[in-house]
């Protein structure tokens, strides 16, 4: 019998307590990011029940500081889960985005 396989994506922001900060969940895997990519908030609901902080027009800016890849399995099936390491960017926009 074929075990489900669900992704998780976390993302922990690396300044102050680094403390996660949004996590999704999927059943097909997230596309790969790599260190020193930009990673925006443009509407995600935070763990910490702020709520949302963040919206399209006014987005929190990240860079991808670090990866970690976990892969174990559950009662359920395989769990693999991506952590995010984020570090605060307030730099300009690329042109290539535009104002985003």
């Amino acid at each position: 019998m074929d075990m489900p396989t669900r992704y998780v994506l976390d993302l922990c922001d690396t300044s102050g307590a680094h403390k996660p900060i949004a996590s999704f969940e999927s059943d097909s895997p997230f596309h790969p990011v790599a260190v020193g990519e930009r990673f925006d908030d443009i509407g995600w609901n935070r763990l910490d029940g702020v709520g949302v902080i963040a919206s399209p027009e006014r987005p929190r800016r990240y860079t991808v500081h670090s990866i970690k890849h976990l892969v174990y399995p559950t009662a359920h099936g395989l769990t693999v889960k991506y952590c995010l390491n984020l570090s605060p960017f307030d730099g300009p926009s690329s042109p290539v985005w535009g104002d985003q």
